[in-house]
């Protein structure tokens, strides 16, 4: 059975990143594992230390000794799902649903035009007859 340990980032691809940190490359090499933008890392901890203080600087020189530095670029083992997955984007949901309208608008004209006209008197009294 393989044990976590700090050299085989125990067993959960935790690694500092060596070539994107800036001070200990903790934010960049968490952010690589969790298949998300370095920047979203980063804004993460600058909020956590805005309201932790020194909370966050704890948990950043943790996570220093804790993890090993991962020399080159990240492996991916495995194609991972990105942890946030919100379908199709707003902006192509937005354009569906505005041809959508578009096509019940079309169609809410054709029946106005054919009720206002003359045709639809006609068939209607043809029809009373």
């Amino acid at each position: 059975m393989n044990h976590a340990t700090k050299r085989n980032g125990y067993n959960r691809n935790l690694y500092r990143s060596a070539d994107k940190g800036w001070l200990g490359g903790v934010c960049a090499g968490l952010a690589e594992s969790y298949g998300q933008p370095v920047w979203l890392a980063r804004i993460i901890f600058l909020t956590l230390f805005l309201f932790s203080g020194s909370l966050a600087v704890l948990l950043y020189l943790a996570g220093i000794f804790l993890l090993d530095r991962r020399q080159g670029p990240a492996v991916r083992e495995s194609a991972r799902k990105p942890s946030f997955d919100y379908g199709t984007p707003m902006s192509a949901r937005l354009r569906q649903l505005n041809e959508r309208m578009q096509a019940v608008d079309r169609r809410l004209q054709s029946m106005e035009r054919y009720v206002t006209s003359s045709r639809y008197r006609f068939n209607k009294e043809f029809k009373d007859l």
